[in-house]
C-alpha cells in the first residue's frame, strides 16, 4: 500500500475513532443520564464519579484524535499513544471476559472496537513524522 493511500485510510480511521470516542464513550459517560447508561447494560457504581472522570478522559482523547485526523504526520505521537489507549481496554475486557464474564453487550462491542482500532492504528501508522515547523 502506498504511503498516500495509507495516510488516507488512517485519516478515515481517525475520523471514525474521534466520533466513537466522543459521542459513544466520552460524552455519554461524562454527562449522560445514568438511567440511559443502565439501559445499555453499563454497570453504574453507587458513586458515579469514576464513570464521569472516564467520560472526561474519553472526550479529551476524542479531541486529541481530531487533531491527529487533521494532520496525522504532525500528530503521529497521538496515533502512537492511541495504540496504548486501545490495547489496554481491549486487554482488560478480554481478561475480564475470560475470568469473570462480561455481561454487557455494550462493553463487549466496545472491546471489539478498541481491538479493531488497535490493529488499524498498528497497520496504518505513519513511518515518517513531520516536524512542527515543516
Amino acid at each position: 500500500m502506498t504511503t498516500d493511500l495509507r495516510l488516507i485510510q488512517l485519516r478515515r480511521v481517525l475520523f471514525v475513532k474521534t466520533i466513537v470516542t466522543i459521542f459513544i464513550w466520552g460524552l455519554p459517560a461524562l454527562i449522560g443520564p445514568l438511567s440511559v447508561l443502565a439501559i445499555l447494560g453499563i454497570p453504574i457504581p453507587e458513586d458515579p464519579i469514576y464513570l464521569r472522570l472516564f467520560g472526561g478522559a474519553c472526550t479529551a482523547w476524542g479531541v486529541a484524535y481530531w487533531f491527529a485526523y487533521k494532520d496525522p504526520l504532525r500528530n503521529v505521537a497521538i496515533v502512537k499513544a492511541g495504540l496504548v489507549d486501545n490495547a489496554l481496554p481491549t486487554l482488560v475486557i478480554v481478561v475480564l471476559g475470560v475470568t469473570v464474564q462480561v455481561s454487557s453487550v455494550f462493553i463487549l462491542i466496545s472491546g471489539l472496537l478498541t481491538g479493531l482500532f488497535f490493529v488499524l492504528f498498528l497497520l496504518l501508522m505513519p513511518r515518517v513524522e513531520r516536524s512542527v515547523t515543516g
